[in-house]
């Protein structure tokens, strides 16, 4: 199957990763990493969020679709990083093995069975008392003028991104987003705010009970 992100791959870091990396920020700020957490990114891209929790004495695992980005990751993080190519919402990961999920700006691209695929994928393997760090579209009403001028961004972006992932994101943001999928995917939304003018929202999701 051909890999729809291999010319982005190209030039993500430097037309992508600039936009991204206050989100990164305040994710983090969300949900602080320990050093001793395993940390895996679903969607790890070129591997930038990867890096970030490396520094901090997390062991890091990086799973994305694109063989294309997973390339762009390993010369970022070496040929020793943990790096695995994923198809559909499987997760090629241990059960319980996980202290930290990352799924930042994926759920909106895929279609809502896989969005829920991942979220419970997520779920499956974290550890008792681990967390699912979402970064993703805000559904709670957008602020003037940061909020507008967030969402025009990102539609902007979804449309050049090709039309079956910009009906995705429509799809996503018609359904309600994120809280429309946590309880469908058998976890609890433990915080959550919205960020860039409601644009977009950070959340943090654990285990029920």
């Amino acid at each position: 199957m051909p890999d729809a992100y291999a010319v982005q791959a190209r030039f993500y870091d430097v037309v992508v990763e600039p936009l991204n990396a206050p989100l990164r920020a305040a994710a983090r700020r969300v949900c602080p990493p320990q050093p001793e957490w395993t940390v895996l990114d679903v969607g790890c891209g070129t591997g930038t969020a990867m890096a970030e929790y490396a520094e901090v004495g997390c062991r890091v695992i990086g799973a994305d679709p694109s063989s294309a980005m997973i390339e762009q990751a390993r010369a970022r993080l070496g040929d020793d990083a943990d790096l695995r190519v994923i198809d559909g919402s499987h997760l090629p990961v241990d059960d319980a093995s996980v202290d930290l999920v990352l799924v930042s700006l994926v759920l909106h691209s895929v279609a809502r069975a896989d969005a829920v695929g991942i979220l419970r994928e997520a779920a499956r393997v974290l550890v008792p008392g681990g967390r699912v760090l979402v970064v993703d579209f805000g559904t709670s009403g957008l602020r003037f003028p940061r909020g507008w001028l967030g969402r025009g961004i990102t539609v902007v972006a979804e449309l050049a991104a090709g039309p079956q992932h910009a009906a995705n994101s429509l799809a996503y943001l018609r359904s309600g987003g994120l809280p429309a999928l946590v309880a469908e995917a058998g976890l609890k939304t433990h915080a959550s705010r919205p960020t860039a003018g409601g644009a977009i929202t950070i959340a943090v999701l654990t285990l029920p009970g």
